[in-house]
């Protein structure tokens, strides 16, 4: 098959600045070229990277591209004009995988050599879905995603399906000696925003964390606007909260093998989310879990998909009437016994295994060949 892979204008392919999915899709591209297909990934430019090149057999075309504002509409129409730009550019190809905003509109309308689209869902519908009805595939990254697009658009309820995003099994697995200096680590690794509940986070460990001595937190992520964070007063923020206890943040990290040794030194990962109409997967719990560390999640429906309570980690109920309350409460039980949530970390990292690249390339061809089927039965 010939397989063209279309991001959006914010973030680079590789991921060198950030972004769970960049990280995917040059993962998964690789994937599919050891697999013996033909792939061609466009993404952004950005400093640094070659405007075209060919690495792991994957071809890079990139261009165009921009910040993240702090202005949704502004950024939707500066994505309208990249993706205008885009779409004469892609390469004629059997299917077209694209997770920008406009790219599905535009591709189905005025590049239809460019392949089948194949939506790939990664945030929570905002109701844009009746644009899409141009795409063959509505790939959903959780059961959660599924639901609420088929709910804001039923004439789309039969082409989603539920394909997860994958971790980097390779990278990402246990090493049970790496926890041998730090026993009891609490670690939160992501963007450092209000809908990311790290404010929630550094206020529960604060309330616990004289009950649990030796216990530390450590807050790794993007701050930055631009980055996705919430910004310098949100930082002093939770400095503020942490003042006193024994926290600290430190900044994004983009390399992934020492992303994968963050996730294996800790004892317990938290990853507190508020983002009821916002987070659709979250990608670094699942690391977390490949990484052998048991996590606390909230209780997203995303989370569900791989996140069983008692048995590869601990949920909390972020919806209570004291969300902090309950956040402590949950995060007490797991700190109490450290031994208990290495044990939890070995169940989640044999659960993680099965969303390796590997596997979730296999159901992603999978679907593309019924896919291609149907079309030529079809024609």
């Amino acid at each position: 098959m010939k397989i063209t892979i279309a991001t959006g204008p914010l973030l680079p392919v590789p991921a060198v600045r950030g972004g769970a999915i960049p990280r995917m899709w040059s993962g998964l591209a690789a994937e599919f070229v050891r697999r013996q297909h033909e792939v061609c990934l466009v993404a952004r430019a950005f400093p640094g990277q070659a405007g075209g090149e060919t690495v792991d057999g994957v071809r890079y075309v990139r261009f165009g591209g921009f910040a993240q504002s702090r202005s949704i509409t502004l950024d939707l129409v500066r994505d309208f004009g990249y993706a205008l730009s885009v779409v004469w550019r892609l390469p004629e190809a059997d299917i077209l995988v694209t997770n920008d905003f406009w790219l599905p509109v535009l591709s189905a309308r005025m590049r239809r050599r460019a392949g089948l689209v194949v939506v790939n869902a990664n945030r929570y519908p905002k109701g844009q879905y009746f644009l899409y009805s141009g795409a063959v595939r509505i790939a959903a990254a959780s059961s959660a995603v599924r639901a609420a697009i088929a709910v804001q658009s039923p004439a789309l309820a039969d082409r989603i399906r539920v394909i997860p995003n994958p971790v980097d099994t390779a990278i990402m697995y246990p090493d049970k000696n790496a926890r041998v200096d730090n026993p009891r680590l609490l670690l939160y690794v992501g963007r450092l925003h209000p809908e990311k509940g790290v404010h929630l986070l550094a206020a529960a460990f604060g309330r616990i964390a004289p009950r649990h001595p030796g216990w530390r937190l450590r807050i790794v992520g993007p701050w930055l606007p631009d980055e996705g964070g919430g910004g310098l007063d949100y930082v002093e923020e939770l400095r503020a909260t942490l003042k006193g206890v024994p926290g600290e943040i430190v900044g994004p990290q983009f390399d992934s093998a020492l992303l994968a040794k963050e996730y294996r030194t800790a004892t317990l990962f938290c990853y507190p989310s508020l983002a009821d109409r916002g987070e659709s997967f979250g990608v670094a719990a699942l690391e977390a879990m490949a990484c052998g560390t048991a996590p606390l999640v909230s209780s997203l429906d995303c989370f569900r998909d791989f996140v069983t309570e008692g048995r590869t980690g601990w949920v909390f109920d972020h919806r209570a009437p004291d969300p902090e309350g309950a956040l402590a409460a949950a995060l007490n039980v797991a700190m109490a016994n450290p031994a208990r949530a290495l044990e939890i970390g070995q169940h989640a990292a044999d659960a993680a295994r099965k969303f390796g690249y590997a596997e979730v390339a296999v159901s992603y061809l999978a679907d593309f060949r019924e896919l291609l089927q149907r079309a030529k039965r079809d024609a």
